[in-house]
């Protein structure tokens, strides 16, 4: 499967935090056999040798909504189960994941022509927003039920555009990795790390992280190609970014550079003077503490359905964590 295809099947598939089985079912298809967590979470070993244990973490999961109140007649609020800004939900098609199967449901909007001009152009909050089930089988539809926006991937000039890129991008570059470590001669063992849960606080990779014991780690997530005007701009097709900063490992970051270096490999470098908001700071303090190193694909729009990858970035990023691991 190239990888424009991949990045397409990756996200069309659905894997809420804490729902991820449908993800995780997909990538077991694509890498084979591993083994699960205890919270969920996907675990594929590519044998060295036993000095030391490499783990490389994506987290599977993807932002969604959570029902929260049922005001009847097949309507409901939500809440966000991850970061989900209001702003981008008025207008959208959701699909919503109840105990008797899918139910269709649209987040509407009243109509500019009978909006009270108090606020038009104004962005409503979950206060005001509703989820409209009323044409669909809303009865199935219970408090605590999972809802996603329905939306397709398509491509865009070579870039890959759709929903939970953030970090479906990341689980493509790590099954890329594996495939490319099986023709590397290693001397540790390295753990491939789908993980659970990231959006809403990492439980997952700090626990598969202390599981295993591991001596190394390499997160894999998606940072800002946009423009934060605080910070040096990364750039969308210029390679992944290196994090450097007080929670990522000195000398694993020296050893990525010279990696990319040696082997013509772009980059960038990515200041993260704090906590990173990846599942770095968390497997970081993870069993005896964990020397972590932090790649961050570009991606524009993040959180949106329409985020925005380059596959070039994603196959570059496979190519570094597959000679960085091997190189340890």
């Amino acid at each position: 499967m190239k990888t424009p295809e991949l990045l397409m099947e990756l996200s069309s598939v659905d894997g809420p935090s804490g729902m991820e089985d449908m993800a995780l079912e997909k990538i077991e298809n694509i890498v084979g056999d591993g083994f699960k967590t205890k919270l969920g979470g996907l675990v594929y070993r590519v044998k060295g040798g036993d000095e030391k244990k490499i783990g490389v973490f994506a987290h599977a999961d993807e932002i969604s909504l959570v029902v929260s109140k049922d005001v009847g007649n097949g309507f409901f609020y939500l809440e966000t189960a991850g970061g989900v800004d209001p702003k981008i939900l008025p207008a959208s098609r959701v699909k919503i994941y109840t105990r008797s199967g899918i139910v269709k449901g649209v987040i509407g909007i009243m109509a500019p022509h009978i909006t009270p001009p108090e606020k038009k152009g104004k962005v409503q909050g979950y206060d005001e927003l509703l989820l409209d089930a009323s044409m669909s089988d809303w009865g199935k539809i219970r408090v605590g039920d999972r809802v996603i926006l329905d939306v397709n991937p398509c491509e865009m000039n070579g870039k890959i555009c759709g929903k939970a890129l953030d970090n479906r991008a990341g689980c493509a570059s790590l099954i890329l990795a594996s495939e490319k470590l099986k023709k590397l001669l290693l001397k540790n063992d390295v753990f491939f790390v789908f993980s659970s849960m990231e959006e809403v606080g990492g439980p997952g990779a700090k626990s598969v992280a202390h599981q295993l014991k591991l001596d190394y780690a390499v997160v894999v997530d998606v940072t800002f190609a946009e423009d934060t005007g605080h910070s040096q701009k990364i750039e969308i097709g210029k390679g992944p970014a290196i994090g450097v900063g007080p929670f990522m490992d000195r000398d694993l970051v020296d050893l990525a550079v010279n990696v990319a270096k040696e082997n013509n490999i772009p980059h960038q470098i990515e200041p993260l003077p704090g906590r990173t908001g990846t599942d770095v700071d968390s497997i970081r303090r993870a069993w005896i503490g964990i020397r972590t190193l932090l790649l961050s694909i570009p991606l524009l729009h993040m959180h949106t359905p329409v985020e925005i990858v380059d596959p070039k970035d994603v196959e570059e990023t496979a190519r570094l964590i597959a000679h960085l691991a091997a190189a340890i």
